[in-house]
């Protein structure tokens, strides 16, 4: 999820539609949150087993001289319950590790394995240090030589062809909470961020590197197995065995009693420490090519402005901490006067200079979002992350962790009416003022403080000791999730808290919060609105029992939530969204952001914090005595830290409009709901599905050759639809194809359609053989085009890189057995690859690391053998939600929708349905969001060239069928189709004939004054019939509602 900030505010154009980015994962959270460390394990010994992996094919930047030891060893697990877990390695996620057991070439003759790659790549670390195999009579001074050289081997090896430090920074990279010394090197055209050294004199690498030691923290847990989850522990009579899962032992805890005692006695252990004499070093490499970055902004450290955060075009999230502000100042200018075709910056004439005005740029940036959310173009949800981030916060950064406020305060009913104001919380109120008992004793702490302020030399009064946001708040709540599970145990000394004091009941969080506890005024994460993994203990760690007796397991959820996490996210998205928080959300931005954050608007709001709290009130670099400095600093890192201001003056409202009135439409708030509207629904009506085909073509563009005139793609290029043939795929935003499955088992780029520098369709641009040891089956583009990856007969995946002249191999993925592969999708939003085969299997993999993650199955588990989930259908297609990063599935003739953690969301078996001539033969996912309760999620086209839509039942976990396209363009099976438009509002549409067609929603403008009876009269009574197209008189009509 820490992807989110820089996708979002850095397009120009602002695409502003949910993202999870955001989020996650596109990331460890998402790789590791569903999967528990039974299914884990079993993985694992799956893959060992199967030699399933990643053959990387490329020099990996990414490197742990110590990490092969580790993998091959691991490290030995006592007879004692507790697990010593590294501090590299995450708790419960072996995933990592197992994606690259591989060796199976794939058909390259020139792979290896990752680890003979390495080995040959780095200086191993025992002789690095100098100490091995050296002479008994050589100095100290030469020892040292050695280490220096050693180091400045090791960083030349690193470095691609061409590239030369210019000038070397010492830096440190933050990862959460984690901080590691590294050098930033400056060269021509790229930045390189080393960890583990550091350079005390001289320029670029003209002077002493010191190679420095990786830290080792030791932690011991308790995992509970999936069958031992008991509300009371006493009433539980199971017996304590000791499963294996991976290089994990599961104790499953003695009960009643016994496991008491056998608790208290655990937490007698002492944690075993690291040897002195062991020295280990970890060395990560990234280099940021300049071609490659996609925005960089300004960050705080420790409330100093000396920090950046880079993005690259993948999304990938770097934060790092210079040693002072005017080094960090330097590399934003040279970045800024450098090219970067790739950046929110290169169309920017700011200034009319070639170097980008970074204020003017921000300032600029920042007013166009806010007055986008004042005129409903953009989400409650997307307008606090941008806030949010204008203001240093950032998701690599626990310490200024992105803030979002409590929104809901009923949390004890059964249901919940989110159209009535007396649900929410007061926003124009801290979360210390909610009660006015409550307030009052703050109001009086402040002036009791105030006077001592005043009469003696203390520091400045405030109303709360304690913050709305900080580390530890962060990881109260995801506990559960790793790598914040392993970031919790290393901030309570290497064991989780005391039961009663983690997150375990969302209600009793909110009355703590708000009422009942004077020291907690926190407000929430971003993940309360997105993220359903976080409320589930899914990596089934032992929390403890509380005082009363009950096991902290899963989180607690409202009686409204019906013990559903998704159905918690999906409510508290909506009311996040709804109504009343869109006419209010403004005064709560003025208190965090905003002139209520500090001055005498704060204090009459009640809304003032310890001062060294808030930026440029405590200045780190004149403080001399090393103690006052540290105990400044842990008080920063560990206690809050305030936003930086945004806004002096209020911030506007929103306006927020509804278009269906008592007795008519107000077409003019239509363009302020369309944020709000799910794909294919109508703009004011979202209740209402309805497409009517727009345009219809005859694809001829990359037919030459093929059996048959299937479509292979489509797209729309400045309203005009382009197709290509079957065994084509269009590259996106180019006017260029792919086309491959010939004998050269590669793939030539072609000219799609006509410009100014390409006359002639079909045109060859470039050829590119030898790709596969097979004829290639399946290629797909990613959506930004730098990306492909490829599928082959021989069931191999290959991943590679697009510069828009070559392509440069990745990767090769094996883990499909036999049956080639026949579908693919890639998001590099969240970094993920579907593949499907043959044989009818899914299986997910990371973008970024190039690791298998899982395979999807339609049945109760997410994670199967792949030997018994074998089936006689083929895989037809695999689709990802660029928006949740929920993947759709078509195998045989089954429809399946699954989260990016593999749990299945829903299904339907269209046997139940169609016969042989109506099943679907494809299927292609929107990007609705989940919360997005009318919503399309998935299209099918079927063989009889019915186009259909599909919901999302909630209750019964199906796939409802909510339209069918009644215009009957297509007569034969549908091949392929594409969701276009910046709203989803369109579907292109592609058949076995070589015909094609558009298909749009209809808008309110466009119906009669009769349809538009029908739409208020639905609007006030809720209920909803059908639109019936009367081909003849080009009108709808209404009807009844369907079962």
């Amino acid at each position: 999820s820490q992807n989110y900030v820089a996708e979002q505010e850095g397009s120009s154009d602002v695409d502003t539609d949910e993202t999870r980015r955001k989020s996650l994962r596109r990331s460890a959270i998402f790789a590791s949150a569903g999967d528990s460390m039974e299914a884990t394990a079993a993985t694992a010994a799956l893959l060992k087993e199967m030699n399933i992996g990643t053959v990387k094919d490329n020099d990996d930047d990414d490197y742990d001289l110590e990490g092969i030891e580790n993998e091959e060893g691991g490290d030995e697990v006592g007879a004692d319950s507790s697990a010593r877990i590294e501090e590299n390695q995450q708790i419960g996620d072996l995933s990592s590790t197992a994606g690259t057991v591989g060796n199976n070439d794939g058909g390259n003759p020139d792979a290896r394995p990752l680890q003979a790659r390495e080995e040959e790549k780095a200086v191993d670390a025992e002789g690095a240090d100098g100490s091995e195999n050296e002479p008994a009579s050589d100095s100290a001074a030469a020892r040292q030589d050695n280490v220096l050289a050693s180091s400045y081997d090791l960083i030349t090896g690193l470095l691609q062809a061409g590239d030369w430090p210019e000038k070397s920074y010492n830096v440190k990279r933050c990862t959460g909470l984690e901080v590691r010394q590294a050098l930033l090197l400056w060269c021509r055209e790229a930045i390189y961020i080393i960890d583990g050294f550091e350079q005390t004199d001289g320029e670029g690498l003209e002077g002493k590197i010191n190679r420095l030691e990786k830290s080792h923290s030791t932690y011991y847990i308790n995992l509970r197995p999936k069958e031992f989850v008991s509300v009371d522990p006493a009433t539980d009579s199971s017996k304590g065995t000791s499963e294996w899962a991976g290089e994990v032992q599961v104790q499953q805890p003695e009960t009643g009693d016994r496991r008491d005692a056998a608790l208290a006695e655990k937490s007698k252990t002492k944690e075993k420490e690291a040897s002195s004499e062991e020295i280990t070093y970890h060395h990560r490499s990234q280099r940021i090519a300049f071609n490659d970055l996609y925005s960089v902004y300004r960050r705080r450290y420790q409330l100093q402005q000396i920090a950046l955060e880079f993005y690259d075009v993948h999304r990938n999230g770097t934060l790092i901490a210079f040693s002072n502000n005017a080094e960090r100042e330097e590399v934003l200018s040279k970045i800024l006067s450098s090219p970067l075709p790739n950046s929110i910056f290169s169309s920017s004439t700011l200034g009319g200079s070639t170097s980008i005005n970074y204020k003017k740029f921000m300032s600029s940036l920042r007013a166009k979002i806010t007055n986008q959310w004042v005129q409903g173009r953009m989400t409650n949800f997307d307008f606090i992350m941008h806030l949010n981030s204008f203001a240093g916060r950032s998701y690599n950064d626990l310490t200024q962790y992105p803030v979002f406020p409590w929104v809901l305060a009923d949390y004890d009913s059964d249901d919940i009416d989110l159209a009535d104001p007396s649900v929410y919380r007061d926003l124009s109120k801290p979360m210390g003022a909610q009660g006015e008992v409550r307030a009052e004793q703050f109001r009086e702490r402040y002036e009791a403080l105030e006077g001592n302020y005043r009469n003696e030399d203390e520091p400045p009064p405030f109303h709360y000791g304690t913050h709305y946001s900080c580390a530890a708040y962060v990881l109260y709540y995801l506990m559960r999730l790793e790598p914040f599970s392993r970031l919790a145990l290393s901030l309570q000394g290497g064991r989780f808290d005391v039961a009663d004091r983690l997150f375990h009941n969302v209600g009793a969080s909110w009355k703590s919060a708000s009422t009942e506890n004077l020291q907690d005024v926190r407000e929430v994460i971003p993940e309360f609105f997105y993220l359903p993994e976080f409320l589930e203990n899914k990596n089934m760690f032992d929390f403890g029992v509380t005082q009363l007796g009950k096991t902290v397991h899963h989180v607690t959820l409202p009686p409204w939530a019906k013990g559903d996490p998704r159905r918690f996210i999906r409510i508290n998205r909506q009311a996040l969204e709804s109504e009343y928080v869109s006419k209010n959300l403004h005064k709560w931005a003025d208190l965090i952001f905003g002139y209520k954050q500090r001055g005498r608007e704060a204090i009459a709001a009640l809304n003032t914090f310890v001062h060294v709290t808030y930026e440029g009130q405590v200045d780190l670099e004149n403080i001399k005595d090393p103690i006052q400095r540290d105990s400044i600093i842990a008080q920063i890192q560990n206690f809050g830290q305030t936003p930086s201001r945004l806004e002096r003056k209020p911030f506007p409202p929103r306006n927020v409009a509804t278009a269906v009135k008592e007795k008519s439409i107000d077409f003019s708030a239509l363009s302020s709901l369309s944020a709000l509207t799910a794909p294919f629904c109508i703009v004011g009506a979202p209740h209402r599905v309805y497409l009517r085909v727009t345009m219809w073509e005859t694809c001829r563009v990359g037919m030459a050759g093929q059996a048959d005139s299937s479509v292979g793609d489509m797209c729309l290029v400045k309203g005009q639809l382009v197709g290509v043939g079957k065994t084509c795929a269009l590259i996106l935003p180019s006017k260029k194809y792919y086309r491959f499955g010939g004998p050269n088992n590669g793939v030539s780029v072609h000219v799609a359609t006509m410009s100014a520098r390409y006359r002639e369709v079909n045109r060859v641009l470039s050829i590119h053989d030898g790709m596969h040891r097979a004829p290639i089956s399946v290629a797909k583009p990613s959506l930004n085009g730098l990306w492909l990856v490829t599928g082959c007969m021989d069931s191999t995946v290959r991943v590679w890189k697009y510069d828009g002249h070559n392509v440069k191999l990745q990767a090769t993925l094996c883990g499909h057995e036999g049956g080639h592969i026949t579908c693919i999708d890639v998001s590099t939003t969240f970094g993920t690859i579907v593949s499907g085969d043959a044989d009818g299997n899914i299986l997910v993999w990371d973008l970024r690391t190039l690791t298998f993650l899982r395979q999807l199955t339609s049945g109760t588990s997410s994670v199967l053998s792949l030997s018994s989930s074998a089936a006689p259908e083929h895989a037809v297609s695999a689709s990802i939600n660029h928006k949740n990063g929920n993947i759709l599935t078509l195998v045989g003739s089954r429809v399946s929708l699954f989260d990016i953690n593999g749990s299945l969301l829903a299904t339907h078996n269209s046997e139940e349905d169609f016969d042989a001539h109506s099943k679907p033969s494809c299927a292609v996912a929107t990007d609705c969001p989940e919360w997005m309760e009318e919503g399309i999620v998935a299209v099918t086209g079927h063989v009889n060239g019915d186009v259909r839509m599909w919901g999302l039942g909630y209750d019964n976990k199906q796939l409802i069928m909510r339209h069918v396209i009644p215009d009957k363009v297509h007569t034969c099976p549908i091949t392929a189709m594409r969701v276009s438009g910046d709203r989803q509002d369109t579907l292109l549409v592609g058949d076995k004939s070589g015909k094609m067609s558009v298909c749009k929603t209809l808008q309110l403008e466009a119906l009669n004054q009769q349809e538009l009876s029908v739409i208020v009269q639905e609007m006030r009574t809720g209920k909803s019939g059908e639109l019936q197209y009367d081909e003849g008189n080009k009108n709808i009509s209404g009807g009844s509602l369907k079962d």
